[in-house]
């Protein structure tokens, strides 16, 4: 059974469906679609059933075979037979000879036969181990698979999520762009205000609705990347909506002892080794000799023009065993061995390997982690600071106290904390995500 574990998390700058969204989507549902509709997962899956499918013991050669054989042939042809008579006289011929033409011989068998291998240095359950871990290590690759299509499917999801609030800021952004410009023609008409601030008003209005444009044109097109994963129309439209709770982080100690322990890609890669060392177990077990059993029941007929049996007919069962042991084959053996043994050490090595890579990667996306939330602190702060300096400076430019210039670098400052606070959050949110991808906590497997 496949089990999704999806961590949940608070997400701050949650974004809310406004008046122009046809629909909204939460990330569980992007998840749930990916799962459902993603044709990579949907290929890797039906390749997974059939290595799974191949894991039985006929597949391995542990089961007897039964056959059904039957034959039958038809001759005709010039025959010359000679005979000997062992005659003890000198006058009676030692040996006779018949000539025919036009001889007719005819056959035909029908048996049913079972073979069974009794013995062959067990190589039967050798190779019945080497398709079981054929499908873990399918499994493993779906399950790799599948962690990394949510992970981009989340990080996807939250770029558009950080878009999708830029956008909505901007919005908010230039309505007070929209109330200065009213407010500077309203000055100008009493002669409190020029011409060149008008057109200033009218600048600064333009830029906001051109930032507004690049970021709605980054977001449609990360949501035509969404809609490919999630399996949907490109284009299909809405707006992305989510709560969530972000769990306490464990400590390092503990990150690196379940990646080391769960994480799918260590987990396939110990797989691959203990394959390598079956697989020269197999190797091994054509050094002993192969043991077989079989039986049979048939009929078996026979006529030919010129034998002294006119016509055979038999009717019965036969059984036996055979022993078969190579004496020498060439050194085939000896350096499969030697290649079989150079395969297990290279797969301890790239084991090692994908040890070392996943803790580092934990230890880099952990540093990156508490950096994130410290930045986050630091500029939630100044956003509170920018914040209260824009409604001061809001109120003074309204009581005609500071200039246009002025409340634009406070719009501007606010705005760009409101931004990096939105993506700061996001990060964190990803670099969570990305931590729980490395531990295995995206998507297990269970039996």
């Amino acid at each position: 059974m496949n089990v999704i574990r999806i961590f949940i998390f608070f997400c701050l700058f949650t974004a809310t469906p406004v008046a122009y969204a046809q629909e909204t989507l939460t990330l569980e549902e992007a998840i749930d679609l990916a799962l459902t509709n993603n044709q990579e997962i949907t290929i890797q899956r039906k390749q997974t059933d059939i290595v799974r499918n191949n894991v039985y013991r006929g597949n391995a050669g542990l089961l007897p075979t039964i056959s059904l054989i039957g034959n039958g042939s038809y001759s005709s042809g010039n025959t010359e037979v000679t005979l000997r008579t062992f005659a003890q006289s000198p006058e009676a011929p030692s040996q006779i000879t018949v000539d025919e033409d036009n001889v007719v011989t005819e056959q035909a068998s029908a048996v049913v036969q079972a073979d069974y291998v009794i013995f062959a240095g067990f190589s039967g359950q050798y190779r019945y181990r080497l398709l079981e871990h054929s499908a873990t290590i399918s499994r493993y690759q779906q399950e790799i698979l599948v962690n990394n299509t949510v992970l981009s499917v989340a990080e996807l999801f939250l770029e558009i999520a950080k878009l999708q609030r830029r956008e909505e800021l901007l919005r908010e952004t230039i309505e007070i762009s929209e109330e200065r410009l009213a407010k500077v023609n309203d000055q100008f008409a009493f002669g409190k205000a020029t011409g060149l601030d008008i057109l200033r008003a009218e600048t600064n209005l333009d830029q906001d609705q051109t930032a507004l444009d690049n970021v709605s044109l980054a977001k449609n097109n990360l949501l035509k990347d969404l809609n490919f994963l999630i399996g949907q129309p490109a284009e299909s439209n809405y707006t992305v909506t989510a709560v969530y709770q972000l769990p306490d982080v464990v400590s390092l100690d503990s990150l690196k002892q379940q990646v080391l322990q769960s994480n799918p890609e260590r987990k396939l890669q110990a797989e691959s080794l203990m394959a390598a060392q079956d697989q020269r177990k197999l190797t091994q077990a054509n050094r002993y000799p192969q043991l077989r059993a079989f039986a049979n029941y048939g009929y078996q007929w026979q006529r030919n023009d010129v034998q002294q049996l006119a016509e055979l007919q038999n009717v019965g069962y036969t059984a036996g065993v055979s022993l078969r042991y190579n004496l020498y084959r060439g050194g085939q053996t000896r350096r499969n061995l030697q290649n079989d043994q150079l395969a297990i050490e290279a797969e301890e090595v790239r084991l090692q390997q994908v040890r070392e890579r996943l803790v580092n990667q934990a230890i880099k996306e952990y540093s990156t982690l508490e950096y994130l939330q410290t930045q986050l602190a630091r500029e939630e702060k100044n956003l509170d600071t920018f914040t209260e300096s824009f409604c001061r400076m809001q109120e003074r430019y309204y009581n005609g106290k500071a200039t246009s210039l002025d409340i634009r670098d406070t719009q501007m400052a606010l705005l760009n904390a409101n931004i990096t606070v939105s993506d700061i959050q996001a990060e964190i949110i990803q670099s969570f995500m990305r931590l729980e991808n490395l531990r295995g906590g995206l998507f297990t497997t269970e039996h």
